[in-house]
């Protein structure tokens, strides 16, 4: 019963309280402070070598290059379609705006956006007949095998 009166005394609450609250704290911001502690101690690399910057421009060069090709397959698509005389000189000036969008950060949005514009591109009906039954496929599994002797063990 001694026990209990002493954890009721004011003190006991107040440091309980601060125990609890130190420890919640903790929680919530310890790991900013361990992500600001290990930003001190290992610091980024510059990026400035001239290694770095031809991977850069490489790499840049091979986007724009993506980009530019998947224009000239929507462009032959489009050219396609209006050989079949389809109305889509709309379509040729979205691809075209589509085009000026070859920088990096925009670069992902103009291949979405001709993607979209290639499902669009309306194209011709094929015809189709039914098959007749001399056209059909032979079933593999219906040959007879063919007869031998097994070898022996």
């Amino acid at each position: 019963m001694d026990l209990l009166l002493r954890l009721l005394e004011r003190r006991v609450i107040i440091a309980g309280a601060a125990i609890l609250a130190a420890v919640w704290i903790g929680g919530q911001w310890g790991g900013y402070a361990q992500g600001r502690a290990d930003l001190m101690m290992h610091p980024p690399a510059p990026v400035s070598s001239p290694l770095a910057d031809d991977i850069i421009k490489t790499s840049e060069a091979r986007e724009s290059a993506k980009l530019k090709g998947l224009h000239r397959t929507v462009s032959a698509e489009i050219a396609a379609a209006k050989a079949n005389g389809f109305n889509v000189d709309k379509f040729q000036r979205l691809a075209d705006n589509a085009l000026g969008l070859d920088t990096p950060p925009y670069r992902s949005a103009a291949i979405e956006r001709l993607n979209k514009l290639r499902l669009a591109i309306p194209q011709k009906k094929e015809t189709f007949r039914p098959a007749a039954a001399e056209d059909m496929n032979p079933d593999l599994f219906d040959t007879p095998r063919p007869k031998g002797k097994a070898a022996r063990r």
